[in-house]
């Protein structure tokens, strides 16, 4: 019987971490350059990008520069700016503000290359298997045309690699072991998350148990490793997936995130989707993928070539 994977489809949570106060801040403070107007001020101490949307509950008295009920913000890095000034209307009969704010992973994009080609996540030279995936929902009747995934087989000691430049803003590695025909454990998955140059965002949900080769914040290129399948487990797979956020719709799970349908390179001059349960025996890395969103002093540190 051939083996399905799992992959939980969830695209409101996406298995992210939790925010917290320390990693995301928003507050006010006085102006001091222009009496009685206030500064909306936005504190990020995480990598990668977010977008902010920020929801007045009320706004009485005050005129701000970025809409009147709500309005969205991307921030890249870490850092502390303003994001908004609030100014006072004259011979308002009360001033009072109000708001609330939510933060959603990555900057909102409409349209993307769906012919770009990614890697194979696995070590050049070497082979590797699909396996099929479902949406869990369908354990319970329901269905989503939404729902995109690809499992990867690997074995004792492989290395996943990154199939596309980007940033890393998650990994895990301190999965507990799966049990016995458990169909579903997030905390038995580990997950490493990549944000590419284009804004979608990668997801390696792995089962077995590995070593991470990458920390948050790091920048990998095209088929760098990023984990190795370290230990003795009862089975070693990546599901991956690739999702994007639209502020501008909402998708059947009724978010702002949808899932892309990467294509990969297959073999030489075969870009395309890759079939459930086949073999791919020989995982190559071109140089003109690797360096295909690298910027020219990226490819000179690296010592590749055009």
């Amino acid at each position: 019987m051939r083996a399905q994977l799992v992959c939980l489809f969830i695209l409101c949570g996406l298995s992210f971490s939790a925010f917290s106060q320390r990693d995301f801040r928003v507050y006010t403070e006085a102006d001091n350059f222009k009496k009685n107007t206030i500064r909306l001020m936005l504190e990020k101490n995480k990598p990668g990008t977010y977008t902010c949307t920020i929801t007045f509950k009320q706004l009485m008295g005050y005129r701000c520069s970025e809409g009147d009920n709500n309005f969205s913000v991307t921030v890249n890095g870490s850092n502390l700016q303003q994001i908004a000034s609030l100014t006072p209307i004259e011979n308002a009969g009360s001033y009072s503000i109000s708001y609330s704010y939510s933060f959603q992973k990555g900057r909102s994009i409409t349209k993307l290359d769906s012919l770009y080609p990614y890697l194979l996540p696995s070590s050049p030279g070497k082979s590797i298997k699909t396996s099929g995936t479902y949406y869990i929902g369908e354990l319970f009747g329901k269905s989503s045309s939404d729902f995109y995934a690809m499992g990867f087989q690997y074995h004792l000691g492989d290395t996943i690699c990154a199939t596309r430049a980007g940033l890393v803003y998650e990994a895990s590695d301190n999965a507990e072991h799966g049990k016995e025909n458990e169909i579903y454990n997030s905390n038995s998955r580990n997950n490493i998350f990549i944000e590419h140059i284009d804004g979608t965002l990668a997801r390696y949900n792995v089962q077995g148990s590995i070593k991470l080769i990458v920390q948050v914040g790091d920048k990998v290129i095209p088929g760098q490793p990023i984990a190795v399948f370290d230990k003795q487990d009862k089975i070693y797979s990546v599901i991956f997936d690739v999702f994007y956020l639209n502020m501008k719709l909402k998708s059947e799970a009724g978010t702002n995130y949808f899932t892309a349908r990467p294509r990969f390179l297959l073999s030489e001059n075969n870009i395309d989707l890759a079939s459930a349960f086949t073999n791919y025996p020989d995982v190559i890395h071109p140089n003109e993928i690797v360096i295909k969103e690298l910027t020219n002093r990226e490819i000179k540190k690296l010592g590749l070539k055009h």
